[in-house]
């Protein structure tokens, strides 16, 4: 009888496990993280813990397509070709006008949040008029949004080896002769004091990241340098900063300090991760940065380096691009997916308070987070090392107003806010963002489609050629066939279709 009685047992767990196995139901994502990051989303316990674990509140097990963004484009422009679509697209980014309204290729979810996403629809109706920003041009929303806000205006800031400058006995530069000096300083004078004067390196960045692009430097000649190529003036006009006025004086600057080895041969090609390299270990003199702590790097290089005011020329107002904090895109469901109700209950399981946190910082606990006694999260310094939560690849929306609520500021936003705080003060950030035009202007089906054709062909030329002005220098044959090439290539048409999709917002929003 005991023995019956164990083998009915037995069978009945083994029944329950195979029913809890079968209601478990899987799906299929596409997802981005950072260059920068080392991660294994599959092996994480936010997705995969038994007991809190995204499958485990959701009852849907997401099979990973893990893209860094390096390689973003080049493969979702690869699985949007192939027909053969993951049930959603999670970060990264993605044409909603092309996929969405044109080609129907991304379904719109505006019943399916009503129907499945509680948790979402919550945060949205925190926010109406932030939400409206989330619709395309038919009306229609084809994205899920995402946002943390950290009360800043700027993406990043110039950033200087105090411990060299003390060592060379050298003060902080202002002006760009006093940073070339100091660049020069670097170069020559053993900044480091390990007795080898070769090791340093003056200034670095990359071409392709929006936190350490080359690009910044341009803001000292008054060009707000962006990747995405446009810019609104004070007067609400569109223009490109590809036709800068000044341009040609600023790369002709940046020329001679590559060529004379002021800044580091490899920023041309580079790509972040080996930019961050190079930071971590501590032989950079100059570079802009997202900010110093909380990134990996270890305090006793990071307590080396100081912001400083973007450094200005003779009769120009320096003008960083401002960042704005809006929604951008978060997630979407593709015209593959089989199971809508699936995708849109495990996406929404992200968006309880606790796992947008968890996602983000790390899991709740003494190393990540935790409560104060007035109930507000307490987030802790990051440790250095792997990350092992998805952070900016997880799902995360929180309006301003209850972000700030319900979250004590942890001393690495504190960080980034004062020095935001500084540059606002002094007047070193662009009026008008551009991130109006691409988050908030909305564009119809032809105008997206036409930029992007344009952008294409413009972005290419524009990072080789500006590469090759960086490299060889520049002639007034050279930037002659720059400014044709650009003509030939439609520039003008470009920063004509955002002027009339933004003089229409600009009439919508006219109070």
């Amino acid at each position: 009888m005991k023995k019956l009685v164990s083998l009915v047992l037995a069978l009945m767990l083994l029944a329950i496990a195979g029913l809890a196995c079968a209601e478990t139901k899987e799906i299929d994502v596409m997802i981005w993280y950072r260059d920068i990051d080392d991660l294994n989303f599959a092996e994480m316990p936010y997705y995969n813990d038994p007991e809190i674990g995204i499958t485990a509140q959701s009852g849907v097990h997401a099979n990973f397509n893990q893209v860094k963004g390096g390689d973003w484009s080049t493969k979702l422009n690869l699985m949007l070709a192939s027909g053969e679509y993951p049930d959603i697209i999670q970060r990264g980014d993605i044409n909603l006008e092309m996929y969405g309204v044109d080609q129907e290729i991304l379904i719109p979810l505006d019943e399916y949040i009503d129907q499945y996403m509680p948790n979402y629809k919550a945060l949205l109706e925190k926010d109406p008029q932030m939400a409206q920003g989330l619709r395309s041009s038919d009306g229609k929303t084809y994205q899920i949004g995402w946002i943390i806000p950290q009360n800043i205006n700027v993406n990043s800031h110039l950033f200087i080896n105090t411990q060299w400058l003390k060592n060379l006995g050298l003060e902080k530069p202002t002006t760009i002769e006093e940073f070339e000096q100091v660049l020069i300083a670097f170069r020559d004078q053993d900044a480091d004091g390990d007795g080898d004067p070769s090791n340093e390196i003056p200034y670095s960045g990359t071409w392709s990241s929006s936190v350490s692009s080359l690009y910044f430097m341009f803001s000292s000649w008054g060009i707000p340098g962006n990747l995405k190529r446009v810019n609104i003036d004070e007067n609400n006009k569109v223009y490109s900063w590809l036709q800068h006025e000044n341009l040609r004086a600023a790369i002709e600057t940046l020329s001679r300090w590559y060529n004379e080895g002021l800044i580091d041969i490899e920023a041309v090609s580079q790509d972040e991760n080996a930019f961050e390299a190079k930071v971590n270990a501590g032989n950079l003199g100059s570079f802009y940065r997202w900010r110093m702590t909380s990134m990996g790097t270890d305090e006793a290089v990071y307590s080396q380096y100081e912001c400083i005011l973007p450094p200005t020329v003779e009769g120009v107002q320096a003008q960083l691009w401002r960042y704005l904090e809006l929604p951008i895109f978060g997630a979407a469901i593709t015209a593959g997916c089989e199971d809508i109700e699936a995708a849109c209950t495990w996406l929404d399981a992200q968006f309880d308070w606790e796992d947008m946190i968890n996602g983000y910082n790390g899991m709740k606990g003494p190393e990540f987070w935790g409560y104060d006694e007035n109930g507000k999260v307490d987030i802790y310094p990051f440790p250095d090392g792997t990350r092992t939560v998805p952070g900016q690849s997880s799902m995360y929306y929180c309006p301003g107003a209850e972000y700030f609520a319900r979250v004590n500021m942890p001393p690495h936003r504190i960080e980034k806010t004062t020095y935001c705080e500084a540059y606002e003060a002094a007047g070193v950030i662009e009026k008008n963002s551009q991130d109006i035009l691409q988050k908030l202007v909305t564009k119809t089906v032809d105008e997206s489609t036409q930029i992007d054709l344009l952008f294409a062909e413009i972005d290419k030329f524009a990072t080789e050629a500006i590469t090759n002005f960086i490299v060889k220098g520049v002639t007034d044959e050279s930037w002659a066939n720059y400014e044709k090439t650009l003509q030939s290539l439609r520039i003008d048409e470009f920063v004509g279709i955002y002027q009339t999709a933004y003089d229409r917002y600009l009439e919508a929003n006219a109070q």
